[in-house]
């Protein structure tokens, strides 16, 4: 179809229309837009639970098999400082101490603080010993029982123990890491380096405020900890394993205190106006 105007002085005009040209719709994009956003608003679906650091440790094995070296060495990519703030949350638990390890485990403090505060008691109380022994006038032989009963005493309550509150709230549905638990109970240990230093002091009373210090600040450490590895079980796991695990620990304490951190010291013979050695009896001659 076409229509044709008249010309209009020096020139014409001619417009065209073709019906078969499709027709143009309009679309109101505002409520387009309105009911869009509508539908962006709900996002994804939320993931499912994880609990803290699970997700962190699994990724870390790459697909190493347990029995191969770059499976454990992934837990020893830490530096000093990473272990100075851990030991240092340890020893002063103002923040979340989990939440800071699960950001990358480890097993660096979890063996060598143990480690340390063994060679840390054993030293101290064997010096504090000799010192007694040498003011006393007694000649003094290393007992390496005491090495020993260090070895055993701390490696069974770190690892034996750590593996226990990992079964249990496992069991009970906690979702805890093996990793985590026992880094509780290794950290924990950090307290003792310290107070086994100050234990050379020759006062007993001094001795005693100090192990108690060292029960309270690690005491308190592992009842948190725990207590936050336990909170996960929504209600399914009983609190009555955080006073039994505190007993475990108040054993611990008396086991130091009665082997390292016990001994007496005696003041040097005659030194107090008493009587000094016995001195053989001179004999009369006769001429």
């Amino acid at each position: 179809m076409s229509n044709a105007h008249k010309p209009n002085q020096d020139y014409n005009i001619v417009v065209d229309v073709d019906d078969d040209e499709p027709t143009l719709e309009f679309q109101d994009f505002a409520t387009s837009n309105v009911q869009q956003g509508h539908m962006n608003t709900a996002g994804p679906a939320a993931p499912p639970y994880q609990p803290p650091g699970a997700g962190n440790e699994a990724s870390q094995t790459n697909g190493y098999s347990i029995w191969q070296v770059e499976y454990w060495a992934q837990y020893f990519n830490v530096d000093s400082r990473d272990v100075v703030q851990r030991s240092y949350l340890a020893v002063v638990p103002k923040d979340s101490f989990l939440d800071v390890y699960n950001s990358n485990p480890d097993l660096w403090g979890t063996f060598w603080i143990p480690t340390s505060v063994i060679f840390a008691m054993f030293v101290t109380a064997s010096m504090s010993q000799n010192i007694s022994d040498a003011l006393a006038g007694v000649k003094r032989q290393y007992d390496f029982t005491m090495l020993t009963f260090a070895v055993v005493t701390i490696y069974t309550y770190v690892f034996a123990i750590g593996s226990f509150v990992y079964g249990v709230t496992k069991y009970f549905g906690s979702q805890p890491a093996l990793m985590e638990c026992l880094s509780v109970y290794g950290y924990a240990m950090a307290v003792w380096i310290p107070i086994s230093v100050l234990c050379v002091m020759p006062f007993n009373w001094f001795r005693w405020v100090m192990v108690s210090i060292g029960f309270a600040s690690s005491g308190f450490f592992i009842m948190r900890s725990v207590n936050q590895i336990v909170g996960r079980s929504n209600g399914k796991l009983h609190k009555a394993i955080i006073p039994l695990l505190l007993v475990a620990h108040a054993l611990l304490v008396v086991m130091f205190k009665l082997r390292f951190f016990s001994y007496a010291v005696s003041a040097i013979p005659g030194s107090d106006g008493g009587p000094g050695p016995e001195q053989p009896a001179p004999t009369a001659t006769t001429t």
